[in-house]
C-alpha cells in the first residue's frame, strides 16, 4: 500500500442526540442501528447507562430514534455496590439478521478511576436481539460473564458490509472482535478473538478462540483462552476502547484509535484528545499509523466508521464521535453524536 493521507471535515451534530460511544451496525433491513452509553437518547427519550437506537437517512442528514432504553442496565451513571461498576455497551453488529451487542462492567465515575485517570473495564458478555433491537436476551449476571477479567473486556465486532458480509479473511466463516486490555481510555494494546458464524448465536464462550501468538511467518496462532490472549496491536498510552472497519474497495482494515493527551493536568484532562488512524491488511496486523490529529476543546473520542457510509471507492467515509463528556448537561456542548466527513487520498 502506498502512503495514505486523511483530511477531516467539519463536524455536524446529529439532532436531538445525547451520549457517547455510538457503535453502529448496518443490518439486513438496510437500516443503521447504533448504541450509546451514559445517554438520554434522542430528544430526551431515556435516562440510561446504555440504549439502542436506529438512524435513518444519510450524513449529514441523519435522524435518530431510540428503540430500546435498555432500562434493565440501569439509569445514567447508576453503579452497583457488588463491584462498584456500571454497565457500558461496547460493540454492535448484525449477523444474518440478528443483532449482537457486547456489554461489560466499567468503573463508575471519576472518583473510582485509577490514580492515572484510567477508566477500567472488566467482565464482558454478548447479548442478542432477534427483532432489530426492540428486545434483548437477559442482562448478564454479575460474576458470570462470558469473558471474565480484563484481557477481553471491551470487544468490538470487526465491521464488514451489510449484515456482516464481506470478502476477506474468511468473514463468511468467522465473526471477529477486537478488545482493549481492560480499559476505556489510554491503555496498552488490543487483543483479538473470533467465533464461527454459525455458532455466535449460542453465546457460549467455549466457541471462541483468541490470538495466542504468531508463527515465524507472522500468521496468528489461535487458542481457546481469552485470559492469555496476546496483543495484536500495541501502542502504550494510546490504545483505547475502539473498533476496526474493513474498507473493501481498498482491501485494508482501518482502526480509528484515540487517547487523552493531558491526563496529568486536571484542568485539561478531559478537554484534549488525539485521534489516530491505523491500517493493516489483516485484523491481526501488523498495523501502520497514517494519520494523527489533536482535538481541543472538543476532545472527540470513541470514533466509529459505519460501513454503510463508506463510498464505493473507499476514499470517503463518515466517522461518528462524541466529545468532552464534562459538557453532558450543556445542550450546546460536545456530548452528542457528531458526524465528521473524512477524505482519504493514496499517494504514490
Amino acid at each position: 500500500m502506498n502512503r495514505i493521507h486523511a483530511e477531516f471535515g467539519d463536524p455536524i451534530r446529529c439532532p436531538g442526540s445525547h451520549g457517547d460511544l455510538w457503535s453502529a451496525a448496518w443490518a439486513d433491513d438496510d437500516a443503521l442501528y447504533c448504541v450509546s452509553d451514559d445517554t438520554r437518547g434522542f430528544f430526551g427519550s431515556c435516562d440510561s447507562n446504555l440504549a439502542v437506537h436506529r438512524l435513518d437517512g444519510t450524513p449529514p442528514n441523519l435522524q435518530g430514534y431510540t428503540i430500546n432504553p435498555m432500562s434493565e442496565y440501569g439509569r445514567l451513571g447508576e453503579t452497583l455496590a457488588e463491584d462498584g461498576g456500571m454497565w457500558k455497551a461496547c460493540g454492535l453488529t448484525c449477523i444474518d439478521g440478528v443483532l449482537y451487542l457486547s456489554v461489560s462492567r466499567h468503573t463508575g465515575n471519576e472518583m473510582h478511576y485509577s490514580r492515572y485517570g484510567i477508566q477500567e473495564a472488566w467482565d464482558s458478555s454478548i447479548v442478542v436481539s432477534y427483532d432489530h433491537g426492540k428486545s434483548w436476551s437477559q442482562v448478564p449476571s454479575l460474576g458470570k460473564a462470558m469473558f471474565p477479567g480484563h484481557a477481553f473486556a471491551t470487544p468490538f465486532f470487526i465491521q464488514y458490509g451489510k449484515d456482516g458480509h464481506g470478502c476477506a479473511d474468511d468473514v463468511d466463516t468467522y465473526v471477529y472482535a477486537i478488545s482493549s486490555k481492560g480499559v476505556w481510555n489510554n491503555g496498552m494494546g488490543m487483543t483479538l478473538g473470533r467465533v464461527r458464524r454459525e455458532r455466535i448465536e449460542r453465546l457460549d464462550p467455549a466457541d471462541w478462540e483468541f490470538v495466542q501468538g504468531f508463527d515465524m511467518d507472522g500468521n496468528p496462532i489461535w487458542g481457546k483462552r481469552h485470559d492469555v490472549a496476546r496483543q495484536v496491536f500495541y501502542a502504550p498510552g494510546r490504545s483505547s476502547m475502539t473498533g476496526v472497519h474493513y474498507f473493501e474497495p481498498l482491501g485494508i482494515y482501518v482502526m480509528p484509535q484515540w487517547y487523552y493527551t493531558n491526563l496529568e493536568d486536571p484542568a485539561r484532562r478531559w478537554k484534549s484528545t488525539c485521534i489516530e488512524l491505523w491500517w493493516a491488511y489483516t485484523p491481526w496486523g501488523p498495523w501502520e499509523l497514517f494519520h494523527r490529529q489533536r482535538f481541543e476543546p472538543e476532545a472527540w473520542y470513541n470514533p466509529c466508521i459505519p460501513a454503510k457510509f463508506i463510498s464505493e471507492d473507499g476514499l470517503r467515509f463518515t466517522m461518528f464521535v462524541a466529545g468532552d463528556w464534562t459538557t453532558c448537561d450543556d445542550p450546546e456542548g460536545y456530548y452528542s453524536l457528531f458526524m465528521i466527513p473524512v477524505t482519504l487520498s493514496i499517494q504514490t
